[in-house]
């Protein structure tokens, strides 16, 4: 649908449009209210999807609103300005992506707050990740338990959560302090970027630097947030887990058991990443 906006209601998060002689309202969720709402004003050349017709109370009356899907192209017509075109988003994705000569795939666990109540600091308790180049080539496969610092943090629940056997644990867990010099020697040598899944990863990483004392070896622009890329390029209204972005790729009985495993994590985010890149092209 193309339409030029009539008025708007910010405090509603509503913007009108005529559309065959008749006054329309149209909602914009949180997600789309949170980008565009402040962008969207009179005169402003919408071209856009929404979803069924639904109604809310606006200024003490149900009304018949139509919410947005998500938008295709949003153009000022004076002077001409595009604030958003969704193809060139995709197709500038697809530029980003294609400078960087090598992809560091990272997953971490993390230990989870106590059954009692009190103050927790999540730390890295395992690791796994795989190093390749640009062409998908693999580098450098890792994974292996990191100790923490705070003996608590392998507690009841953290064991359950992820089915953890003390004795292998302790037995084989490394020090922080090699996790960190891995981590080091990666960037030093190859400057990749860095593929979670969501951002948990990333602020591990920036809690662990703290705990630990230690300079930070990442910023945020050394991250790609794989989850964000396929909220953006395919619209989606909701956070997708990985496992599940999967099965959008790959035949589901090829998908290993989800038993929060950092390496296994590692290896299924280059997995999504190859086919998302597929896509792309």
């Amino acid at each position: 649908m193309k339409a030029f906006i009539h008025s708007t209601n910010p405090k509603q998060k509503i913007f009108y449009c005529v559309v065959n002689n008749k006054k329309e309202a149209f909602y914009l969720p949180n997600r789309l209210a949170k980008v565009f709402l402040t962008i969207l004003k009179r005169g402003i050349l919408v071209d856009f999807e929404v979803n069924d017709a639904t109604t809310r109370k606006i200024d003490g009356k149900q009304t018949n609103v139509y919410p947005i899907n998500h938008f295709n192209k949003i153009i000022q017509t004076s002077p001409k300005k595009v604030l958003y075109d969704l193809t060139q988003l995709r197709l500038d994705m697809k530029r980003v992506l294609k400078k960087y000569q090598y992809f560091l795939f990272l997953d971490l666990e993390m230990s989870m707050p106590g059954y009692k109540p009190g103050k927790h600091i999540p730390e890295i308790i395992q690791v796994g990740y795989l190093l390749t180049n640009k062409s998908g080539e693999v580098l450098k496969d890792n994974g292996y338990y990191v100790l923490p610092k705070n003996e608590d943090a392998i507690n009841k629940r953290t064991i359950k959560f992820l089915n953890l056997d003390e004795n292998i644990f302790y037995g084989k867990a490394r020090e922080f302090d090699l996790f960190y010099d891995d981590l080091k020697d990666i960037i030093n040598n190859y400057k990749p970027q860095i593929v979670t899944w969501g951002k948990n990863d990333i602020q591990a990483l920036n809690i662990s630097y703290k705990l630990h004392q230690v300079k930070p070896l990442t910023h945020d622009k050394q991250f790609i947030d794989l989850l964000k890329l396929h909220k953006d390029y395919f619209n989606l209204p909701n956070d997708i887990g990985l496992f599940d972005a999967y099965k959008k790729y790959y035949k589901p009985e090829d998908l290993p058991v989800q038993d929060h495993d950092a390496r296994m994590d590692a290896i299924i985010t280059k997995d999504v990443f190859d086919a998302f890149t597929n896509v792309m092209k």
